[in-house]
Formats: C-alpha cells, structure tokens, sequence
C-alpha cells in the first residue's frame, strides 16, 4: 500500500460517521495539501498532523495538543472543522462553490474570507463564486486587525486541492454527493 492510500479506510469511515454529504476523496486531497499523508507533521506555524489542526482548534474541539497526532483524532477534526466553515457559508448555494470557500477559510481564516466576500459584494461582482471573490483577497481594504491575508498561499491552496480532487474522480462524475438543492 502506498503512502496516499495508508488513510483511505480511515477517511472514508471518519467522512461516513461525521459528514456523509461530502466526498471522502475531497478530505484525503486536503490531507495531501496539509501534511503529505504525515501524521507526525508539524508546520511553522504549528499547526499538527495529518490535516494540520492548530493546537488552539484542537482544544476548541475538545483535543489536547498530544491528541492531535493521533491520526483517527486528527481526522475527526479536521472534517468537523472544514464542516463547520462550509456551514458557516449558507449564502453560497452551490455545493461546490461552497466547498471552495470553506477550504479557503480552513487555510487563511474565515475573517479574511467573509472580508473578501463583502468586498465583492460591495462591487456587485460574482460573488457566491469562488472565481468572483478570490480577487478580492488581494485588495488593500481585505484586511483583518490590520493584517492582509497570504492571498497567493490561499488562492493556491484551494487550487491544488481542487485540481487533486477532480483528478481522483471517475469519468462522468459530477464532484459532489450532493446536488445544488437551491
């Protein structure tokens, strides 16, 4: 077995038991971004593990920093939190689109994302797309406490993983479980 598929089961079961409306295929394509399938991973910033869970999320989800190298732990949480920045975007209808915004907030931050967002608004562009607001990441007045998001590593990051992510689907596969319901 090699090392992109050592999680596969795990992913699929986790996915299974706490977000059965997304594609498992989606969490391990965040997972390769993340940490390259290393469950021992620390970044700079130190964030830990398999999906890259800052230490102060973890606790917010009930894991202490210890726990979070415990791949099945790891996991969990970082389906509950890319879950819980998907569910905080109910004004993007389309599933897809709505995805690409949670990933984005899980990298870089919801506030610069929802900043982003009204920015687009502002100028009655596209807005519910991802295509429509990216741009506006990397304008003056997207900023949070003073601080402008990494916009380049955020625009990257949600195009690796989708480009990953469609790349794993079968032909003919429409990319999500679920279907725009709007």
């Amino acid at each position: 077995m090699n090392a992109s598929d050592r999680w596969d089961s795990l992913i699929q079961q986790s996915v299974q038991n706490l977000w059965p409306e997304t594609d498992w295929r989606l969490i391990k394509c965040q997972m390769r971004q993340e940490s390259a399938f290393n469950p021992r991973a620390v970044s700079p910033c130190g964030a830990i593990g398999l999906m890259q869970i800052m230490p102060a999320t973890g606790e917010s989800l009930g894991l202490s920093k210890n726990m979070l190298f415990i791949p099945e732990e790891n996991i969990k949480a970082g389906i509950i939190y890319l879950k819980r920045q998907y569910d905080r975007f109910p004004e993007i209808p389309d599933y897809r689109e709505r995805l690409k915004f949670a990933l984005a907030s899980y990298n870089g931050g919801r506030g610069y994302i929802n900043q982003a967002v009204a920015l687009a608004r502002k100028e009655d562009a596209l807005w519910q797309t991802w295509e429509g607001v990216k741009p506006y990441l990397a304008k003056k007045d997207c900023m949070i406490g003073g601080k402008h998001p990494d916009h380049r590593q955020i625009i990257a990051y949600v195009a690796r993983i989708w480009e990953d992510y469609l790349r794993l689907l079968p032909p003919a596969y429409d990319g999500a479980k679920q279907e725009n319901k709007s």
